[in-house]
């Protein structure tokens, strides 16, 4: 449908709360978009950006508040609503298919048909046109998986505007790309919404690049919009607001203090200049017996970084040794039988097997151990694990499918998958994600129990006070590299954390 009528009427949201189960997730936030603008959102982790997205575009509604085209208050209940309405969002996972076409990814769903037949030469004759319009040199009938990903990128923004969406969102848009990649996409972005009169919403942790295209600029912290300017937006004024009222009572030093680990001993893990498709030039060191904290915001690389180390993803260049004895890696097997355990942060996509037992989810790297005359004595294995969970305070029916037991419970299982492995290097990528209060002082108090056991603790966490409190050390990442410094935890703040991660200036700590 053609929404031209509305081409010069902002969209508002105004008061917007919304709570989910009873915790308030945004308390009373006002938000414009401006067409032919773009507004810059920013926030931490948590701080309630991605959910004001979904509220605009149609995927949650508020409990309260409004939302405007021009003067008229509209109601969105999908984002197929919100589409008819001219407003669209590009996520971080794309949602294009891989295996079709360019023409037939930018149709999907509204193929055009003649005499009852699919109409393919009209199809590539208007996306033709369409990607002349928006100057993407990309072929109709090129296969979208042999496409660059700023194509993609820039193809998924086209099919949206393609379907007459005056107001685009996108979710961190340039979190997979390099500098200059990024730097293209923003000033393509930029050039289709003076031209075509869009507005535009970029959510991003990256400040350098967005800052060069914004108009406006939006903070929120803890569900509020705390900080709005439309001129003379300045990077540390946000750096500053996000940091919060800590950052008044932030004391320099602390962040040039650094704990020094007893460097006449061997770290068990040395990772040095490593490189992947994603992650470049990071470096750290972690020793027997220490937590070691990895803080940093959404696509730093943390979570890459621990995958590259389980075999998931390839190892480019670089050095890591473990033991003082060089380490490669093939797959989560080869890490295994090289001591090393990893508990993903998707519990649920590639954890837990719903299905399965507790027991059988917790004994499943090293079933082979309790293999006798090609046969596996699950008898054995059951008790094995059975004796690791009620040392961790499992509840549930631990016979009956893990599905069936809470997250911190389901939580504890996979920890207990890593204990059995007697894995020496253990890496934890938000091992408290989606457990309740009391489900985390066990964690807590069982990843403090692998340290002392003599293990290599490796804790990836988006919560400040929890790395604050589990962790000896601590180390930042910033868009895909780690330069390796360390701050004894007890000499941080939440501040100096966030100041660390937003400014990019690593070495300050």
């Amino acid at each position: 449908m053609s929404n031209s009528n509305s081409s010069n009427r902002r969209y508002r949201a105004r008061d917007i709360k919304v709570s989910f189960a009873g915790v308030p997730v945004l308390q009373g936030v006002d938000f414009d978009v401006v067409p032919g603008k773009i507004h810059g959102l920013f926030g931490h982790n948590g701080a309630g950006k991605s959910t004001l997205l979904k509220i605009l575009a149609g995927v949650h509604q508020q409990d309260a508040g409004q939302l405007f085209l021009g003067d008229e208050s509209i109601a969105l209940t999908s984002p197929r609503d919100a589409l008819k309405q001219g407003i669209a969002c590009v996520y971080q996972e794309l949602r294009l298919i891989p295996g079709m076409t360019v023409w037939q990814n930018l149709f999907l769903g509204r193929e055009l048909r003649k005499n009852g037949l699919l109409d393919d030469v009209a199809m590539k004759e208007h996306t033709r046109q369409v990607l002349q319009d928006y100057k993407l040199k990309v072929q109709p009938s090129s296969l979208v998986r042999d496409l660059s990903h700023p194509d993609k990128q820039m193809l998924e923004v086209v099919a949206n505007l393609d379907r007459d969406a005056r107001f685009l969102f996108l979710d961190e848009p340039t979190t997979a790309l390099e500098g200059a990649q990024a730097e293209a996409l923003l000033l393509s972005v930029q050039r289709i919404a003076r031209e075509k009169n869009i507005g535009v919403v970029l959510v991003s942790h990256k400040l350098d690049e967005v800052l060069g295209v914004c108009d406006e600029a939006t903070v929120m912290c803890g569900g509020k919009v705390i900080y709005h300017a439309k001129s003379n937006i300045a990077k540390q004024d946000i750096i500053d607001a996000i940091v919060g009222d800590a950052g008044s009572a932030l004391n320099e030093s602390e962040l040039t203090t650094r704990k020094q680990p007893d460097t006449a001993s061997t770290p068990y893990l040395d990772v040095r200049s490593l490189r992947t498709e994603r992650l470049r030039n990071v470096s750290l060191q972690a020793w027997p017996g220490e937590v070691v904290g990895i803080y940093g915001l959404a696509g730093a690389g943390r979570t890459r970084f621990c995958r590259t180390l389980y075999g998931l993803e390839k190892l480019l260049g670089g050095e890591v040794r473990l033991a003082a004895k060089s380490y490669r890696v093939s797959s989560p097997a080869n890490a295994i039988s090289q001591g090393v355990g990893y508990l993903t942060e998707e519990r649920k996509k590639d954890g837990i097997v719903p299905l399965m037992s507790s027991f059988t989810n917790a004994t499943l790297p090293i079933l082979r151990r309790f293999r006798k005359h090609a046969l596996v004595d699950h008898n054995k294995a059951a008790q094995s694990a059975r004796q690791i969970l009620v040392e961790m305070n499992t509840r549930g029916d631990l016979r009956g499918p893990i599905k069936s037991l809470s997250g911190g419970n389901q939580q504890k299982v996979l920890l207990a998958r890593v204990i059995g492995q007697n894995a020496k290097l253990v890496l934890l990528d938000e091992p408290t994600k989606g457990v309740d209060i009391g489900a985390k002082a066990d964690i807590y108090a069982i990843i403090r129990r692998m340290a002392a056991e003599g293990r290599c603790v490796v804790v990836v966490s988006s919560e400040e006070e929890e790395l604050l409190e589990i962790a000896d050390r601590v180390l930042v990442f910033h868009q895909g590299s780690c330069d390796g410094l360390a701050v004894a935890a007890d000499e941080l703040s939440i501040a100096g954390l966030r100041k660390a991660a937003w400014s990019g200036n690593i070495s300050i700590l």
